[in-house]
């Protein structure tokens, strides 16, 4: 089985200060704590060729991912449906999307540069891929982070590393991490631009390894350091990327990893919410009108009114799905709540399934039927109760009939 794998990284720190994406923040960042970066590998197994580019922001676009797509398709003869474009979800990048529920604009010139700078790295990715050797090694994260409404509630607490060695000399190419936890330990107050948790263990990584190395993030939509924080601001951050990386070298394991020709596919599916007429929508309002105790009662009655005042919300949901031997790899569009992305681990027992979050556009949290209505989540989530659920269970379909 031939195996074909090309890392290229972009740094896309602006030069001049800017606004930032995330926590509706006012003004502009003022110090940068670490490089944006713009991350793309390709990979190519017999003959089958995918391309994965991971940028360095809270969201992206449904039309962002549709132009870079199709541009890296036209540059290097990929299909558009074997391109993914997905972000890591930090909230310390530029803006350069505009997030529904927040009124900081996007920064224009910076979105278009970074549009550039996703396809040169993809381009650059597949046009130097090298014949490589894969290996999988994973491990289980003790305390650090997890589910942020209940404690020891459903979380993915699993890191997996995948390393890719020369064919010819097993010198390090570059690598890929999947872990799924909000890289949200910079809070509103800070000014600095950085990929928080996320972009902290990338660097100590590619010091340790000495190559590139992709981070993609996954089911994480109630998943953070809540429970488990010590402090905040930087110095947190690094606290807790310190000790993230130091059980990344102690404890991972090596896993069997089959590789075949791959099996893919995709779907989408429609969804329709008007809080007008969504009973939900009125017993969450009359609930958090009625909770005098609740410090956040002004803050989410609000998101409450703003979804009323978006009037009639139609979102398209893609997924991407492909099976390579014994792994199995599904993007979602959004904020994937725990208790979905165990679901996909529970329908494919004897696989090993990863989530690409973030991908292809952003619907903003997906919440699970048991949980709609009950945290902050589904506050910020546009979509209907159940809606979740059945596009869970819809991939789930599609990716087992490619078994």
């Amino acid at each position: 089985m031939k195996v074909e794998f090309g890392i290229e990284k972009v740094n896309v720190t602006p030069e001049a200060s800017c606004r930032m994406g995330g926590y509706n923040r006012s003004g502009t960042w003022t110090d940068v704590l670490d490089d944006i970066e713009v991350n793309a590998c390709s990979l190519r197994i017999d003959a089958v060729p995918f391309i994965l580019i991971e940028l360095d922001s809270i969201m992206l676009s449904r039309e962002f991912a549709l132009s870079v797509k199709a541009s890296v398709s036209a540059k290097t003869g990929v299909d558009a449906g074997n391109i993914t474009v997905a972000c890591i979800h930090t909230h310390s990048a530029p803006c350069y999307f505009k997030l529904a529920f927040e009124e900081t604009l996007p920064e224009a010139q910076l979105t278009e540069r970074l549009a550039i700078s996703a396809v040169d790295a993809a381009v650059s990715a597949w046009v130097n891929r090298e014949n490589a050797t894969v290996s999988m090694e994973t491990l289980e994260v003790d305390g650090l982070y997890g589910n942020r409404n209940v404690k020891n509630g459903p979380a993915d607490k699993s890191v997996t590393l995948f390393s890719f060695l020369s064919a010819d000399g097993g010198t390090p190419l570059g690598g890929a991490m999947f872990i799924s936890v909000h890289p949200t330990i910079l809070n509103g107050k800070s000014r600095a631009l950085s990929a928080d948790l996320i972009g902290q263990v990338r660097l100590r990584l590619e010091s340790k390894r000495g190559c590139p190395v992709l981070c993609i993030n996954g089911a994480c939509g109630d998943v953070s350091t809540r429970f488990y924080r010590q402090g905040d601001g930087a110095a947190e951050l690094m606290r807790t990327a310190d000790e993230l990386y130091n059980q990344i070298e102690v404890k991972r394991k090596k896993l069997d990893l089959l590789v075949d020709t791959p099996r893919w596919g995709s779907i989408a599916m429609r969804s329709v919410y008007d809080a007008a007429s969504d009973p939900d929508w009125k017993w969450m309002t009359d609930r958090v009108e009625n909770s005098e105790a609740n410090p956040m009662k002004d803050f989410l009655l609000k998101r409450q009114q703003l979804k009323r005042s978006m009037g009639k919300i139609e979102l398209e949901l893609p997924s991407q799905f492909a099976v390579i031997g014994n792994c199995i790899f599904i993007t979602m569009p959004c904020d994937t709540c725990s208790a979905l992305g165990l679901d996909f681990k529970r329908a494919f027992v004897g696989y090993n399934v990863f989530i690409i979050g973030y991908a292809n556009s952003y619907c903003n949290y997906l919440v699970p039927r048991e949980d709609y209505g009950k945290y902050f989540e589904t506050f910020n989530s546009r979509t209907p109760r159940g809606l979740a659920d059945e596009f869970v269970s819809r991939v789930i379909r599609a990716v087992g009939a490619l078994l």
